[in-house]
């Protein structure tokens, strides 16, 4: 045997056997491929059919609101009632005038053997027990009111009195240091009353410089009198006036 023929053989052996095994192998891989194919739509048909169900969500269902409770049934109508009048007092007569000796407390005797008359029914005085009519006792008269004692006034001497006596004279009064240094001049006027004791009272000046006037009422207040008469020969308070002229020298 030739050795190209040999070789020749040998090759086309070797192609077929190739062949042979790639048409395998690519029968292998066309059904996988297939088989592939197959079982990758049929997961992507089952995806989608899974995603097409639509999923139904029953929501919770809303209580149903109570029933609303029945009105009350509207209170039954007051009559008014009456005002009570109260007891009805008996209109007692008018009594006569009976002195507090006479009126003791052992003649007045209640009716019925005595009680409250409004004990045993009878509010209106109608059916109850009626009670004695007692008159009321008059009451004393007010006390008189008290005479006050008149205030005598004093009176200036008038014609047919005698006017009060000196009994100590009057003291001249002096100049006063602080006036006569500052020029001061003028008359001074004191009112005074005398007693019916002959006793000075009310002495107080009436005009002239404020500086002179104390040394005036010393002087007036240490005079006492004999007191002042009138027609009826009676002592009597009267008012004097008596002035109190200061001049400097020049």
């Amino acid at each position: 045997m030739a050795f190209e023929n040999w070789s020749q053989k040998s090759r086309d052996t070797l192609r077929l056997k190739r062949l042979a095994i790639g048409s395998s192998l690519g029968a292998v891989g066309l059904v996988g491929g297939m088989t592939y194919l197959v079982l990758t739509s049929q997961a992507a048909a089952e995806e989608l059919e899974e995603e097409a169900k639509v999923v139904e969500v029953q929501l919770a269902k809303e209580p149903e609101p109570p029933p609303e409770p029945e009105p009350p049934p509207p209170p039954p109508e007051l009559k008014p009632r009456k005002p009570n009048p109260g007891p009805r007092l008996q209109k007692l007569e008018t009594p006569t005038t009976i002195s507090d000796d006479k009126l003791q407390e052992k003649d007045v005797k209640p009716a019925d053997g005595g009680g409250d008359p409004y004990e045993k029914g009878g509010g209106d005085g109608s059916s109850g027990p009626k009670t004695a009519e007692v008159a009321a006792p008059t009451p004393p008269p007010p006390p008189p009111a008290p005479v006050l004692p008149k205030v005598k006034k004093p009176v200036p001497v008038s014609e047919g009195m005698t006017p009060p006596e000196p009994i100590v004279k009057l003291v001249k009064p002096e100049y006063p240091a602080d006036a006569k240094a500052a020029g001061l001049e003028g008359t001074v006027v004191i009112r005074y009353v005398v007693s019916e004791q002959g006793d000075v009272t009310e002495v107080r000046a009436m005009k002239g410089p404020p500086e002179l006037h104390a040394v005036c009422v010393a002087a007036v207040k240490a005079m006492r009198f004999k007191p002042a008469l009138d027609a009826d020969g009676k002592p009597v308070m009267v008012v004097r006036y008596m002035k109190f002229p200061f001049k400097l020298r020049t």
